[in-house]
């Protein structure tokens, strides 16, 4: 079903890059012992540590001050993982031995596999679980879980750097190292979907956080093989804070920036942390698309409400299929702006609350191609021109404007078809009251394989029954696709008809 096909592998490219590279490294540095060379310091290695703890420890307080206000469980959890990544991690450099008459210790070894760990649990709480019942706990009380974990890392680490080797740090607990090494496959196991959801979230809406939060997780999956397997003091092991360096800075920075752009933190990283695809989609249209459908609700707030609707189904349809994110965008964009071509309808027609002559009818079903021509001028939207012309075919071919039938229609125009249908009928026109939610999937699943893709009917229908709702007996296609064609809706522009609370 998905339009994507054999492009997958090309547009996760980057991602596979982000993970191979610093292993493709690593193995040429064991493998090649005269590349890795030695660099001992222990001043140069706590400017680095300590640079990475600035870093991780940034996001944090950013983070800290949107949790506050958001109760966003993803937006506590990254915070909490920074906060004790970035103590942990101000520790480790510390309590190296050597920097101001530190002796040996266990500490210099374990803050880092702690630093890891946290912000792989947290991470991956925020983006794999996030409507667990420990996410909604912290969400629910931010201010007091996070001054907890502040107070008790800031004592934790007050003790530990008077004096190194308490709190175990004399010697190995028993299985430490054992625990070491399941934490290191814990973190990686954890963090590898986290970027991959991070990634895919970037390919919805291209926001450069999502870019940054994958770019971190990768990284720090990188530092673990650096740990675990690099030589210390050669540049194997010099190589970890190199990552975990780069990771944070990189989602610190682009917080930082794109918070000043949105002037407030708390809209950057709610929207990080969504989990609904069209989020991710609308909160980075093009500007020329919000143009569009600026112009579209002056010239008539009843089809913007209608399009605004149309492209939340098309989008839920669209991941129930198992589009690719870049498919998602389009087809979001594009139901958003499937009735842009009523721009051209005049009023009278437009605004008519009875039937349609047969010109007026002429004249509304213009608005398909008219819109498609409108969008092509436009560079970015172009992607959309397809769904916009073509939302109105038929699987039978009897649609128009083109009459194209069942393969030949685009994937995307057959979703936002159905998408644009249902929410016309169960929505309230000038003429009629909207139709209970099993009337109108009756109707749609009686036109399968003649007016619509029996795939995205289907769909629908799982997707109907998710949020409660079943196919009523009976139904007639024919006078669904009448009820839909004749005048724009009128009434409840408000009425979205979903999940069943």
């Amino acid at each position: 079903m998905t339009p994507a096909g054999g492009h997958g592998a090309r547009r996760n490219g980057g991602l596979v890059a982000l993970f191979a590279a610093p292993l493709v490294l690593l193995v040429t540095l064991r493998s090649v012992p005269s590349l890795d060379v030695a660099h001992r310091s222990v001043h140069f290695h706590l400017v680095v540590v300590s640079s990475i703890a600035a870093c991780a420890l940034t996001v944090a307080v950013l983070a800290t001050v949107a949790a506050a206000r958001l109760r966003q469980p993803g937006v506590v959890l990254l915070a909490i993982g920074c906060l004790v990544c970035g103590v942990a991690m101000l520790v480790h450099g510390l309590v190296t031995p050597g920097v101001a008459n530190r002796p040996g210790n266990v500490w210099v070894a374990r803050a880092p596999v702690v630093a890891v760990l946290a912000f792989a649990l947290c991470q991956g709480a925020a983006v794999l679980a996030p409507h667990s019942r420990l996410a909604r706990r912290v969400a629910a009380r931010p201010v007091p879980v996070l001054g907890a974990f502040a107070t008790a890392l800031a004592v934790v680490a007050t003790v530990v750097v008077q004096d190194p080797t308490a709190l175990a740090g004399d010697a190995l607990l028993p299985g430490e190292d054992d625990l070491a090494r399941i934490a290191a496959v814990l973190s990686v196991v954890v963090l590898v979907p986290t970027a991959w959801t991070h990634w895919k979230r970037y390919r919805l809406g291209r926001d450069p956080i999502q870019l940054a939060l994958t770019f971190a997780a990768a990284m720090t999956v990188a530092a673990v093989g650096s740990m675990r397997f690099g030589i210390l003091w050669q540049l194997s092991w010099w190589d970890y804070h190199a990552y975990l360096l780069a990771g944070f800075a990189a989602a610190a920075g682009t917080i930082f920036v794109r918070q000043r752009s949105a002037r407030t933190v708390d809209s950057v990283l709610d929207a990080a942390f969504a989990t609904d695809p069209l989020e991710h989609i609308s909160r980075n249209y093009p500007d020329a698309l919000r143009a569009l459908v600026r112009a579209v609700e002056v010239k008539d707030t009843y089809t913007y409400g209608h399009s605004r609707r149309t492209a939340e189904i098309a989008t839920a349809l669209g991941a129930r299929l198992g589009l690719a994110p870049e498919e998602l965008r389009l087809l979001a964009q594009g139901s958003y702006l499937h009735d842009v071509g009523k721009i051209i309808i005049p009023d009278e027609i437009l605004n008519k609350p009875g039937r349609l002559t047969a010109e007026e009818r002429a004249i509304i079903e213009t608005h398909a191609a008219a819109g498609a021509d409108l969008v092509a001028h436009t560079p970015a939207l172009t992607g959309t021109v397809e769904i916009v012309r073509h939302h109105h075919e038929r699987y039978d071919g009897t649609g128009y404007p083109a009459g194209v039938a069942a393969g030949d229609i685009p994937v995307l125009a057959r979703i936002a078809a159905v998408a644009d249908v249902w929410d016309a009928l169960t929505s309230d026109r000038a003429y009629r009251p909207g139709w209970a939610p099993e009337q109108a999937l009756a109707h749609i699943r009686a036109g399968s394989g003649s007016h619509f893709d029996p795939i995205v009917v289907q769909a629908l229908v799982d997707l109907a029954a998710d949020w409660g709702y079943r196919v009523a007996p009976g139904g007639d296609v024919d006078e669904a696709w009448e009820a839909t064609q004749d005048c724009h809706e009128a009434g409840r522009s408000d009425v979205v008809v979903g999940p069943r609370r």
